[in-house]
Parts: structure tokens; C-alpha cells; sequence
């Protein structure tokens, strides 16, 4: 989570972030793993102009490793 504005970028917007991340790793054994992850995210960020920006999304990710 976080509620500030970023240096770095011009006219100092302000942000809002707020992401979290759920995950599984399962290794049956050492040389294979699966992971899963979920993501749901919600960023605002806003400039001194009128415009507001609001993005959301979600992310389901699936990750099969196999280690030689």
C-alpha cells in the first residue's frame, strides 16, 4: 500500500496504490515446481490537472519449473 507522490516524475502526481499478491509454491521434487499466483490491484494517480486516472486489474499466473 502506499499514498504519496513520486519524485522522479513531473508535476509531482499524486498515487495510490494499493496491490496484493497471493502465491503457492508446491515442489514435489527438487527438480520440478509449480507456482500460482494471484494478483488483484488498484492504482489511482492524479496531476494538477482535472483528469483523474484509475486503473484495476487482476492477474492469475501459473508457473511450471523444471530444474536439470
Amino acid at each position: 500500500m502506499y499514498d504519496g507522490g513520486k519524485k522522479h516524475e513531473r508535476d509531482a502526481r499524486s498515487h495510490t496504490v494499493n496491490d496484493v499478491e497471493f502465491g503457492v509454491e508446491w515442489q514435489p521434487n527438487p527438480k520440478f515446481e509449480l507456482v500460482t499466483e494471484w494478483y488483484p490491484g488498484n492504482r489511482r494517480f492524479e496531476d494538477k490537472l482535472p483528469l483523474r486516472w484509475q486503473q484495476r486489474g487482476r492477474l492469475l499466473r501459473v508457473q511450471a519449473q523444471y530444474n536439470y
